[in-house]
Parts: C-alpha cells; sequence; structure tokens
C-alpha cells in the first residue's frame, strides 16, 4: 500500500476515532502484496478485497453486512464508483482528493457513485468546483488538517552538508517529480549544488531513478518519521500537475519549511503569500525558484515562518469533528458507537 495523503487522513481518522465515539474499519481495493502496510492504522481491523476480481461487489458487500457496518466512507472519486454497487441499505459518504484527471472513462460510474452518496465532501474548493456538475448535488468543502505537535517548527538545519530539497509524494505521472529533477539538473549546470530528497513509491520509480542519474538524488522510500525526514531539509518542493490540499505540503508548512508549488488546484488558497508558486510543468521556473531560496536566507526565513502561521489555520481537530459529525449525520443506526469503514483506492 503506497503512502499518500488520502493514506495519511485515514490513518489520522482511525488514530482519533475512539475520542469521537467511532469504531473504524479499514478496506483496501487491491490485494496487499510485498512487505507490511506503511500506514499506521493504530490497530483498526484492516481488509484488503481485490477490486479486479469478479466477486468484488459481493465480497464487499458481504463484508459490509458482517460487520455491521453504518457508515462506509469511500475516500476518492474511485472509491465511490466501486462501492456504490456493494452498498444496500448502507449510507456513503465520497470525499473528493484529486482532479478527474485522464480518468473520463470512469465518468458515468463516479456519477453514480457520488450521486448515491449521502453527502459528498471535497479537501478543497477547486475540487468542489470541479466535481459539481458530475456530482448534481452540494459538496462540502473539509480541508486537510495536519497534527500541528506531531509537526512543530523543524528550525534551522545543523550546518554540514549540501542544500537539501524534500519531495514527499507517491512517485506517479502526476506529482511530475521528473520537473523537480530537470530543476536539478538545471541548477547543476550553473554551478549551484543542491540535494534532491524523495520520500515515496510507485510505478515510476526505475524511471526517474534512470533520470536523475549524476544528480544528487536520493529515494528515501515510504518514510515511517515524517517529521524527523521533514527537519533534515531545508526546503520543501511539490511540483504536481493538480493538487487538492495536499497532506505533505501542510506537513512542511507546519514544520516552518520555505515552500515551492505549483500553482494548481487548491494550492494557492492553501498558501497564499507564504510560499513560491510557479506554473505546472515548468523546470526552468523551479530552478529559479530554487536558486532564490538557496542563495537568499532571509527569503527562507520569511516563507518559512510565514507557512507556519498558515499551517495554523489547519486543525487535524476540526477536520475529523468534521467527518464524525457526517458519520452521525448519515447513520441509518441510532447507535452513538458508529462502526466506519475507511475504504479507498490506489
Amino acid at each position: 500500500m503506497v503512502t499518500g495523503g488520502r493514506e495519511r487522513i485515514v490513518a489520522d481518522l482511525c488514530r482519533d476515532a475512539a475520542a469521537q465515539g467511532i469504531a473504524p474499519y479499514v478496506v483496501a481495493y487491491d490485494p496487499v502484496t510485498g512487505p507490511a502496510r506503511q500506514i499506521q492504522l493504530f490497530d483498526t481491523p484492516f481488509q484488503a478485497i481485490d477490486r479486479r476480481a469478479p466477486a468484488f461487489v459481493p465480497k464487499l458487500r458481504a463484508w459490509l453486512c458482517a460487520n455491521r457496518i453504518d457508515v462506509l466512507h469511500a475516500q476518492g472519486h474511485v472509491a465511490a464508483a466501486l462501492a456504490r454497487p456493494a452498498l444496500g441499505t448502507v449510507p456513503m459518504i465520497a470525499t473528493l482528493h484529486m482532479a478527474l484527471g485522464s480518468g473520463w472513462r470512469w465518468a458515468l460510474p463516479i456519477a453514480r457513485g457520488l450521486r448515491a452518496a449521502h453527502a459528498v465532501t471535497a479537501v478543497s474548493h477547486d475540487l468542489a468546483a470541479r466535481f459539481r456538475p458530475l456530482a448534481r448535488r452540494p459538496i462540502v468543502v473539509i480541508p486537510t488538517g495536519v497534527d500541528l505537535k506531531r509537526f512543530p517548527p523543524a528550525g534551522p538545519r545543523s550546518a554540514g552538508g549540501p542544500f537539501t530539497i524534500g519531495i514527499a509524494a507517491r512517485l506517479h505521472p502526476i506529482k511530475r517529480h521528473e520537473d523537480a529533477i530537470g530543476a536539478l539538473r538545471l541548477l547543476h549546470e550553473r554551478g549551484i549544488h543542491c540535494r534532491l530528497s524523495i520520500a515515496g513509491q510507485g510505478p515510476r520509480a526505475a524511471a526517474l531513478a534512470a533520470l536523475a542519474a549524476g544528480l544528487d538524488v536520493v529515494f528515501a522510500g515510504d518514510v515511517a518519521d515524517m517529521p524527523a525526514w521533514l527537519a533534515g531539509l531545508d526546503a520543501f518542493l511539490l511540483v504536481s500537475d493538480h493538487e487538492g490540499t495536499p497532506a505533505a505540503l501542510l506537513e512542511a508548512m507546519a514544520s516552518a519549511l520555505p515552500c515551492i508549488a505549483s500553482n494548481v488546484g487548491g494550492i494557492p488558497t492553501l498558501v497564499g503569500d507564504a510560499a513560491l508558486l510557479v506554473p505546472p510543468r515548468a523546470p526552468r521556473r523551479i530552478a529559479d525558484a530554487l536558486a532564490g531560496l538557496i542563495l537568499q536566507p532571509a527569503l527562507r526565513l520569511h516563507l518559512g515562518t510565514a507557512a507556519r502561521a498558515r499551517a495554523l489555520d489547519h486543525s487535524l481537530h476540526d477536520q475529523n469533528f468534521a467527518y464524525a459529525n457526517l458519520y452521525r449525520a448519515s447513520a441509518w443506526s441510532s447507535d452513538t458507537h458508529l462502526n466506519i469503514r475507511q475504504s479507498r483506492d490506489r
């Protein structure tokens, strides 16, 4: 299971579930292969059901009944589309995390899934606007929250070693790691040396490693201790083609890191003037922004301080409380101790 923003939100909801009077279950729509799950579920029961198997719908329906699930929380528009045929009388909440992108072949089942949900939420106003014509219903915006105690300001990195920029994102084409690597190569040609640390796993690993040959690029894989990894950075970078309210960027902002991010989706609303925004797919503009940070310590300090201040408005408690209220409003049972399924697609 590759860890991304959706998985982090699921983990945060599981960690806070008992305090909200909720008994969560987690289901993945893909078989788990390789090493153990990287996502920390805090002893939450976990089940993998292969969405590609012919018996997926009856298996999911049977699981919902066997565990007496009161509400199904589908993490993503595809997760909602896959779950709809199995729901029966179980109400569903669908949360939108990313744009439809090239998945228009899924448009009809996604529309059916969103319209069948008791409530649809989005992590940004941009996503709510994009999906409203497809959902044909109001979409509630619940911004991603961050654990401010777990991600305190990192402070200046100890002297020694090259200037280090970090990216935390699954190795997927939408995240545009190749643009960051291209920017690093442009800086190298200008005689500016820095290191790029990439946290995450995914299908692009081999291709990106080949692209980074000859550069100071570290592939850190799935990072278990994200606060410690962030504390080893001088700046943070996220240059995706699209984002909602990215958890990784919020964590970097809470850590008071100066950030560079693509001017897409919900990012401009999230960062305001507390980060350097660059166009998507623009390695030269990324290189210019990185050079500015590397050569101007005062700019780094200003952006880091402003980023932490912006992150203070994204309380993890507010996020979890908002979802808990939706669960209670959606539950067909009068029980106050809810069994909530967090389903997700990869």
